[in-house]
This record gives structure tokens, sequence and C-alpha cells, in this order.
């Protein structure tokens, strides 16, 4: 059975997400890196190890990078889509002092990336992952961060340009907002969120509080980013896939954006979904039951 490495910073839909991969391998004993992105590493250090403490206690912790490869922070926190602490207050009861970062990175060779990409190359520069499944990017559509970049490439264009470039000897999926856009939850799915356990419950108010405090003339509904990507991985079959390099602008007033490049063409990027109301069905029976 595998051992993950997942990078993220949780982040409201770090956490779905992270809850989606605990349900499918719950017997696994995955490690947890947090970095900066939807908030300050410090901040989503702690949500990372909340969910390590109220649930997936087997899992290692790793504190990430806290600044792009640059050295620093470029975009302004975006407190708007998930509060200044990352879950809008919403934290789980539970004691986080346990919870002690490793002072290595763990070795394991399969490897989720679900926040600006700096750990993710340090990964693939320490020769350490063989097949990398990255949330990230926007080719045929407009950016979420700005026009033409998505936030997980946007908070740290460097290092997703020096991974896609350098990136010859490994597996690499792509999941970008071409697909994520697709697949949600609306406010009647997320009232319908059964209370039968801890976790429901807690997931139930996070996301309510998200959709009562959320500028919803941005987004509508809840965007499944990245559930999506651990979805995918494990059920590549449901997206329509693209093998093609990827070059990301570092320079000027794109800076940040993904383009489909006939160099290094070895990465798979969905870039379609066969069904994404059922997948958003399927991806709310496996975390809610």
């Amino acid at each position: 059975m595998k051992n993950y490495t997942v990078i993220s910073d949780p982040g409201i839909d770090d956490l779905v997400a992270l809850v989606l991969l605990w349900k499918l391998f719950s017997q696994t004993s995955n490690s947890l890196i947090t970095t900066f992105g939807n908030a300050t590493e410090e901040i989503t250090s702690r949500n990372g190890k909340e969910f390590i403490s109220f649930i997936a206690n087997s899992w290692q912790f790793v504190d990430g990078a806290k600044l792009p490869l640059s050295g620093k922070v470029e975009r302004p926190w975006p407190d708007y889509f998930h509060g200044p602490d990352g879950v809008w207050g919403v934290h789980p009861t539970t004691d986080i002092k346990s919870i002690q970062s490793l002072e290595k990175y763990p070795t394991n060779k399969d490897i989720i990336s679900l926040a600006p990409m700096r750990d993710t190359l340090t990964l693939l520069q320490n020769h350490t992952g063989k097949n990398f499944a990255v949330m990230g990017g926007a080719f045929n559509i407009e950016g979420n961060e700005t026009k033409y970049a998505e936030t997980n490439i946007a908070f740290d264009p460097d290092s997703a340009a020096d991974f896609f470039k350098h990136c010859k000897n490994v597996d690499v999926k792509v999941v970008p907002l071409d697909v994520t856009r697709k697949v949600f939850w609306d406010i009647k799915t997320v009232k319908s969120i059964p209370e039968s356990n801890n976790v429901n419950r807690w997931l139930k108010r996070l996301l309510l509080a998200w959709f009562d405090k959320y500028n919803h003339e941005r987004e509508k509904n809840f965007n499944l980013h990245d559930p999506l990507a651990i979805y995918l991985l494990l059920n590549p079959k449901e997206a329509e896939w693209k093998k093609s390099g990827i070059k990301i602008i570092t320079e000027g007033q794109q800076r940040g954006r993904t383009i489909l490049s006939n160099e290094n063409p070895i990465c798979q990027i969905a870039l379609d979904l066969n069904n994404p109301s059922e997948i958003a069905k399927q991806i709310f029976s496996i975390v809610f039951s």
C-alpha cells in the first residue's frame, strides 16, 4: 500500500481533500508538509496539526517552506476566501501539543502537491518523489489569483517554472482550474451533510461558515479544487488527459501563467471531465460516509 507525502496549505478545500485522502487510505502512514499559500506557514501548520490530531493520528508532520523561491511573498494572503486563520474561525476541538515536526523531508515516492510548489520542487531536486500529482495552473481559462494565473502557481511562479523544466525523469499529473471549476457543492448540498460524527459536524460548520462569509459575487458555489486532484489520482479514467510540457511565465504582467509547451512533453494534464456533477457526488459520498 502506498504512503503519500502531501504538500498543503490548509485552507478549506485543502482540509476537505485531506479528509478525502484519509478516508480512502485510513490505514496508511502518510506525511503532511504544510507551506505558505492560503495563509502564512505558521497558520497553515496549525491547521495541519489540527487535522492530524483530530483525524489522522498515524500521519507524520513536517513544517514546509515559509517563503517562495524569490524570497518574498508577492501576493496578498487570500483572507477573502479562507478567513485570516485559514478556516473562518472554525477549528476542531483537539490538542496539537503532541504533534512534532520531522527534521527531514519524508522519503515517500508518491507526492501530492496542493499548494505553492517550493517544497514540491525541493522533493524533486532531492530525487525523493517518482510520481507527482499537482493541483495548479489554468490553461484554457482565466486564473483565479490574477487574470492569467491560478493561485498555487501565482504565489511562487519561479518554483513552478523550475519544477516543470526539470521533471524529466518522474511521472507528473496536473489538475488545473480548467477542470476543478466544474466540480462543486452548492449550499443545499452542504446543508445536507449528515451530522453523524465529529468529522462531519466540523466540516459542515466550516463549509457553512464559508458560504456565510465569502463574497459570492466571485464564486457562487464551493469549488472542489484540491479534492478533485485527490479523486482523479485514484480515478484517472474520469478525466480526459493531454500529454504536454508546461511552461510558466515568470516575467511581466502575465507572471504565473501556465502554457502548454512542446518542450519536455511528459506531463499528463486533465483538461476535461466525463461527468463533473457525478464526481462531486462521489466525493461527497466518500468524505461524509
